[in-house]
């Protein structure tokens, strides 16, 4: 078993520094998300509203900016050079909390430019990456590339949370963030050594607002795109309102332990593992046309199980939960991007998948954001099962239809 794993997820080497440069910025990214709002309350005292807000703004302002991200991404002749400079780009907007608390200049104004400037910058990389994808491998090889990228983000969400955990209690919130530079600044390496081959004709400079356009037409012509997109948002709306308030609910609803909710969060990593290495084989064996109608259903539907958990054996209810989410969203994922990297024109790519990433992201701060509100009105258990809901149904409603593919391979 552990050969065959080894083999599903061995990463082409043309591939093998974007591997290790997702990695590290996701690493980066994991400090990042608990040292930030760490300043914000207990070095800054923010209010509860400051300190989501801070959240807000990082999701909120990637996803406004996705679509122009697109169009610079489809404009640059040379990638690998943008990747760099984004990634730098990263390391020196998040230094910029270490020295001013090292100069007395800390504020509320600089940890919203810092969570929102990084959050753009964050998706210009993702986009990026995976619009390169078909640059650095064959046409054949979408799935494993794919796949090894997710692994790489997943080991990142594994180191990440107990780096950061003990990065801002030695350290302090604010000196944690010169470890997400110090890791921007290793990503940055990482794709300094990539070497994407030709992607054909130069790219047609055109005025921004039409490249939009096109790019809008691109998505629209090919519907099967479009319910990707919305499936990924509807994911994301029930799958942030529910992240938003599951501490809350396993503590005083489930009353669990924290080393209790801390192993169900690990069973979550495994399954995504799980997902990477089988991924290239699931996807063989039922074929596009069934991976991405299919798993996120399942993944909607897993949501159920949390508030069932109020009913249940709970922990148990919530092992299996982390599990099916774990295992089926990390396949859907790796097999959606396979697909629309494989049947967008190379110069369309940046666009399209900056659109889809937009309404997906934007679903994030909009989800927290509707569940707080809900929870005060409704309570705790209700907003769960309804946010479930909307998750499960709305994944349902889009991905119904088959999907037809451009005959993708996963050799």
């Amino acid at each position: 078993m552990p050969g065959r794993l080894a083999t599903s997820i061995a990463v082409d080497r043309p591939l093998r520094p974007a591997v290790a440069a997702q990695a590290a910025s996701v690493v980066g990214t994991h400090v990042a998300a608990l040292a930030l709002p760490t300043v914000a309350v207990v070095a800054l005292h923010a209010s509860p509203v400051a300190a989501a807000t801070l959240f807000a703004l990082e999701y909120g302002a990637q996803a406004l900016a996705a679509p122009l991200l697109g169009v610079v991404v489809d404009r640059v002749v040379d990638r690998r050079r943008l990747l760099m400079a984004a990634s730098a780009g990263t390391a020196a907007v998040v230094l910029a909390v270490p020295v001013a608390a090292l100069a007395g200049v800390l504020s509320l104004p600089l940890l919203y430019a810092v969570a929102g400037l990084s959050g753009i910058l964050g998706g210009l990389v993702t986009i990026g990456l995976q619009a390169t994808v078909p640059q650095l491998v064959e046409p054949g090889r979408l799935v494993p590339a794919n796949a090894a990228l997710a692994g790489a983000q997943s080991a990142g969400q594994i180191a990440g949370p107990a780096l950061a955990g003990w990065l801002v209690q030695t350290l302090g919130g604010a000196l944690a963030m010169s470890a997400n530079a110090a890791a921007q600044a290793l990503a940055a390496a990482g794709f300094a050594a990539l070497r994407p081959r030709a992607g054909g004709a130069p790219p047609v400079p055109e005025h921004p607002l039409r490249a939009l356009r096109d790019g809008v037409a691109a998505l629209r012509g090919r519907p099967e795109l479009v319910r990707i997109a919305v499936t990924a948002a509807a994911l994301n709306l029930g799958g942030s309102a529910i992240g938003g308030l599951y501490v809350l609910y396993a503590y005083r609803v489930l009353d669990l332990s924290p080393w209790v909710l801390g192993l169900t969060f690990a069973v979550n990593s495994v399954a995504a593992v799980v997902g990477v290495a089988t991924a290239r084989r699931v996807i063989a064996r039922l074929g596009h046309p069934r991976v991405v109608p299919v798993f996120a259903p399942l993944a909607g539907a897993a949501l159920m199980l949390i508030p069932l958990a109020a009913v249940t054996p709970s922990v148990l209810t919530l092992i299996v939960y982390e599990m099916i989410f774990g295992f089926c969203a990390t396949v859907w994922l790796i097999a959606s991007v396979s697909l629309q990297q494989s049947v967008v024109p190379g110069p369309l790519l940046g666009r399209v998948l900056a659109l889809s990433r937009a309404l997906a992201v934007l679903a994030v701060p909009v989800g927290s954001l509707l569940a707080g509100v809900a929870a005060q009105l409704w309570g705790v258990l209700p907003t769960l099962i309804c946010f479930a809901a909307v998750a499960f149904l709305g994944t349902v409603t889009v991905v119904s239809r088959r999907v037809a593919t451009h005959n993708l391979t996963t050799s």
